[in-house]
C-alpha cells in the first residue's frame, strides 16, 4: 500500500534511541529519510508540531500520515508489520550496533579510560578501553 514511499525519521546524535529505530528500518528494508534536527530547523519544527512543542526523538512519520514519538522497537515492529513490511531477525552485528554504536556509551567509555589513567584505576581504564574499543568495532562493521 505505502511500501514505495519512504518513512521520516526525527532524531538527535546523543539520542540513544535513534541508532535501534534505524537498525529495526533497516532490516525491514524500509526506505526512510533521517533528519537530524540539530542541523534541520524544520525538521525542529515538525518535530514540535507533532508533538505539542516538544522536540522529543525520535519522532517517526509513515507514508499513511501516522506518526510514532519515542517508540519501543516492538511497537515500531508492529506497526511495520501492519504496513507489509517484514522484519528480518536481528544478528549478532545488529547487537554490537546497538550496544556499542550508542554515542553516550561511547563517550562514558572515553572519560572512563581519562578517569582511570588519571586516576590509577586500571579497572576503570581498562573497563572504558573495552567499550570505546566495542564502539569503534561497531562503526567498522556497521559500515
Amino acid at each position: 500500500m505505502f511500501m514505495g514511499e519512504k518513512i521520516t525519521v526525527y532524531g538527535r546524535p546523543l539520542c540513544g534511541m535513534v541508532g535501534p529505530v534505524r537498525n529495526l528500518l533497516d532490516r525491514a528494508e524500509a526506505g526512510y529519510e533521517y533528519i537530524d534536527i540539530v542541523r534541520s530547523a524544520e525538521g525542529k519544527e515538525r518535530v514540535r508540531q507533532i508533538n505539542d512543542g516538544n522536540q522529543s526523538v525520535p519522532t517517526i512519520v509513515f507514508p499513511d500520515g501516522s506518526t510514532l514519538t519515542e517508540p519501543s522497537l516492538s511497537d515500531l515492529q508492529t506497526k511495520l508489520e501492519t504496513l507489509g513490511y517484514a522484519v528480518q531477525p536481528r544478528s549478532w552485528r545488529d547487537g554490537l550496533v546497538v550496544i556499542a554504536g550508542n554515542p553516550t556509551l561511547r563517550l562514558t567509555g572515553i572519560l572512563s579510560v581519562v578517569f582511570g589513567l588519571i586516576s590509577g584505576n586500571e579497572f576503570l581504564a581498562g573497563a572504558g578501553a573495552i567499550v570505546v574499543g566495542l564502539s569503534l568495532l561497531a562503526v567498522f562493521v556497521n559500515r
